[in-house]
């Protein structure tokens, strides 16, 4: 036998490939922190989706007997986690939170994805449009992120669930416009590229059908850990009152408005939001990281 039939008999044996989501689904099969992940997440979404059937209270009703003594009342068999300032069930605002909460990190996410993915596509593959757009990017980064937020929103006039996604959403633009073009500039002179281009293929379906199919995927892994992200920066612009402006609102950042003054009585009320923040970007993160791994090539090997 030949060293060319001994070659194709062993590519004979070679599983063919998926393509590189089905691979990256299945290393995230295999993933403990992916699994972790995903199994807080869900969690999370199950909690939003069936809050009127799990919550055992209303999230805004009020017991003001149950605090004629003093605030605030602390767990118990009634109440679980507690009441709060007004005599609000805890348990049943965090649960109604997860709601809040999940939706402004998606919404958000998904203005700055959208943003990022059309100003970096053009950025990077039209090239006179590259140096206005990133002046304009590197302009957006030089302010702190926290900080630009806060002046979306008051630029407003008022806070609200809308302003604060546009603000949390405005503010992730420039993190996926410039991932977006490093990948649109890394495919943009391919073989492929220069293929269709030889056989007059228009730029913009050469972009839309070809390039960004194929540099999207850090994008993605970078609006996955930026649900996170999110996520925290809503909880702060609603602890300093800029997010919903009805305080009977329970979202997790305007639970811990009224908090501060009840740490030493009561601190229960800071401590529950809290852990409802971390176990969600904790989720976010870890899918983040193992999807990270899961499509990277240098970092294959560890899942």
């Amino acid at each position: 036998m030949s060293v060319a039939e001994v070659e194709a008999s062993e590519l004979e044996l070679e599983p063919a490939s998926g393509g590189l989501w089905r691979d990256a689904l299945q290393r995230l099969r295999r993933s403990p922190a992916a699994i972790v992940g995903l199994v807080m997440i869900a969690t999370l979404v199950v909690v939003a989706l069936f809050a009127p059937w799990i919550a055992p209270y209303s999230p805004t009703e009020q017991n003001l007997e149950a605090i004629a003594g003093g605030c605030c009342p602390g767990p118990s068999r009634e109440h679980l986690l507690g009441l709060d300032d007004l005599g609000r069930d805890e348990l049943s605002r965090l649960i109604y939170g997860a709601r809040y909460s999940l939706l402004i990190g998606v919404v958000a996410v998904a203005i700055g994805l959208t943003m990022g993915l059309l100003l970096g596509a053009m950025a990077g593959y039209f090239r006179r449009a590259d140096s206005p757009i990133m002046r304009l990017m590197d302009i957006m980064l030089a302010i702190p992120g926290f900080l630009m937020a806060i002046g979306i929103v008051a630029l407003f006039g008022e806070g609200g669930l809308l302003q604060v996604m546009i603000a949390i959403g405005v503010v992730n633009i420039p993190i996926f416009t410039r991932l977006m073009r490093g990948s649109i500039i890394a495919q943009r002179d391919n073989d492929y590229v220069l293929a269709a281009r030889s056989v007059g293929v228009p730029s913009r379906k050469i972009l839309g059908s070809h390039i960004v199919p194929n540099a999207i995927s850090p994008v993605i892994v970078a609006a996955t850990l930026a649900l996170a992200t999110a996520i925290i920066d809503a909880a702060g612009l609603g602890f300093l009152g800029l997010g919903p402006q009805d305080p009977a609102t329970p979202e997790w950042g305007t639970m811990l408005t009224n908090t501060v003054r009840y740490l030493q009585t009561a601190p229960f009320l800071a401590i529950f939001p809290g852990i409802a923040i971390v176990i969600a970007v904790m989720g976010f993160n870890l899918i983040g990281d193992a999807l990270r791994e899961a499509l990277d090539p240098k970092l294959r090997g560890r899942t």
